[in-house]
C-alpha cells in the first residue's frame, strides 16, 4: 500500500527558491504571513487563512511576500487513492472557476489540528501509520471540499480515464477509441471531459506524460530516448520542444537543476 503523504511538516524558514519541483499533489496551509503564488502562468496571492492546492499536473512557483511566513506542508502521492473518488478531484481537476486558494479562516483551528496530526505520523509513524494517514488526507479533501464555492463536478466514467492516462500513459490513445469504449460520440466525451478537468482529453494525457518524464528524469539514469518510449511520445525531438515549451527549460537542464546531489 502506498503512503497518502509522501512529506509532512510545519516550517517558519524563509523560502530558498522560488521555483520547485514535486511529483505529487501539494497542500499548502497559510497560518501566517503573504505570498505570491504562480501556476500555469497565472499570479495571484495567497494569505493567512488560505489552504492552497497544487496538483502535481501544475507548473507553479511561489514567493513569499512577507515574514514571518509560517505554514503547514503536505504532499500527496498521486497514486495512494482511487481516481473514482469525488473528494480526491479537488486534487487534479480544474473545472471553470476553480481557485488554488480555498478560504479556511473559519475553521483554522480544525485543520490545523489535521495538519499537525499528519506531521506527527509522518514523523513518528507507529501501527497502521499508512491507514491513518489515508484517513486524514480524506478528512482534510473533504472539509476543502465543502468550503468550494462551486464543488467540481464528478463523473466516474471521465474518472476512469484520468486513471488510465496517469497509471499508464505510454499507450497510444485517441479521442475517437476513448468515446467509442464509452458509447459516446466524441463531442460528447470532449465536452464531459472539459467541463470536469478544465483541459482537453488530449491535453490531460500530456500532463500526465510531462509529469511521468520529470520523474524518470529526477529519479533514474535513464537517457532520454528510453524516457520518450516510456512517456508516449512519439520521437526526442518532439518531446524536448514540447517539454521546453511547458516548462521552460529542455529535459537535460530540468534534470541537472532537479536531480538529487
Amino acid at each position: 500500500m502506498s503512503n497518502a503523504v509522501q512529506r509532512a511538516y510545519f516550517s517558519e524558514s524563509p523560502l530558498s527558491k522560488q521555483s520547485h519541483y514535486h511529483d505529487c499533489h501539494q497542500i499548502i496551509l497559510i497560518i501566517e504571513g503573504e505570498l505570491e503564488f504562480r501556476v500555469n502562468g497565472v499570479s495571484r496571492i495567497g494569505r493567512a487563512g488560505q489552504a492552497l492546492i497544487f496538483s502535481c499536473y501544475e507548473n507553479h512557483s511561489i514567493t513569499a511576500l512577507s515574514t514571518p511566513y509560517r505554514r503547514y506542508v503536505l504532499h500527496i502521492d498521486p497514486h495512494a487513492h482511487s481516481a473514482e473518488g469525488m473528494v480526491y478531484s479537488i486534487l487534479s481537476n480544474r473545472p471553470r472557476g476553480f481557485s488554488n486558494a480555498v478560504d479556511v479562516s473559519d475553521a483554522m483551528e480544525d485543520f490545523e489540528a489535521v495538519f499537525a496530526r499528519a506531521v506527527s505520523e509522518y514523523d513518528a509513524p507507529g501501527k497502521l501509520t499508512e491507514d491513518m494517514q489515508k484517513l486524514l488526507v480524506s478528512q482534510l479533501l473533504i472539509m476543502l471540499w465543502r468550503r468550494l464555492p462551486s464543488p467540481p463536478p464528478f463523473d466516474s466514467a471521465i474518472a476512469g480515464i484520468q486513471k488510465r492516462f496517469e497509471e499508464n500513459c505510454s499507450e497510444s490513445y485517441s479521442l475517437e477509441s476513448l468515446a467509442k469504449e464509452l458509447c459516446i460520440s466524441p463531442s460528447s466525451l470532449s465536452h464531459r471531459f472539459k467541463k470536469l478537468t478544465g483541459r482537453s482529453v488530449m491535453d490531460y494525457l500530456l500532463s500526465c506524460r510531462i509529469a511521468a518524464a520529470k520523474k524518470y528524469l529526477t529519479e533514474t539514469g535513464m537517457d532520454i530516448g528510453e524516457i520518450v518510449e516510456k512517456c508516449g511520445f512519439s520521437d526526442s525531438s518532439n518531446f524536448s520542444r514540447t517539454f521546453k515549451k511547458l516548462n521552460g527549460i529542455s529535459p537535460s537542464e530540468f534534470r541537472k537543476k532537479y536531480s538529487p546531489e
